[in-house]
């Protein structure tokens, strides 16, 4: 059955797959020696959520807190107000194209134009909040999460 709005979308077979699959590397990541994130921010869109879910049922504890500013389009400047107002030092966002793959440009500086496909991850570290002041740790694509395909 036909979504009524983008909003309304589910994440398709493949989908729900690439999400389950990233969840797990990403769980794995974080009990080694990479701490892991305080919150959880997610869309309200309705694909996102479902994609919260797979990452709280390997991450126990990781509350989900529903955020307006990730949707597809919320501008950057709202994105980075939003990411400047949050408390905790590791955060993870579950959100939507364009905004995440412009967010790497606008964080990371103008020279990385990386298009994040369905079920990417990027992580990316900041000192501070702000346009330019960001480091790209690593990007990585479903299916293959071991493989880095971007970073600086």
């Amino acid at each position: 059955m036909q979504a009524a709005t983008d909003q309304e979308r589910d994440l398709t077979e493949r989908g729900v797959a690439q999400v389950q699959s990233a969840a797990l590397w990403l769980a794995d990541y974080w009990q080694g020696e990479h701490a892991r994130p305080a919150q959880l921010f997610v869309s309200p869109y309705r694909r996102a959520q479902q994609s919260a879910a797979a990452f709280i049922a390997q991450m126990p504890g990781l509350a989900p807190v529903s955020s307006p500013f990730l949707t597809p389009d919320t501008s950057l400047a709202e994105l980075d107000a939003a990411l400047a107002d949050m408390r905790g030092e590791r955060v993870l966002l579950v959100g939507h194209n364009p905004l995440f793959s412009n967010a790497i440009s606008w964080f990371c500086g103008n020279e990385l134009r990386e298009a994040m496909a369905p079920a990417s991850m990027a992580c990316i570290e900041l000192s501070v909040v702000a346009r330019n002041s960001g480091r790209l740790r690593w990007l990585r694509h479903a299916p293959d999460y071991t493989v880095i395909a971007r970073s600086q």
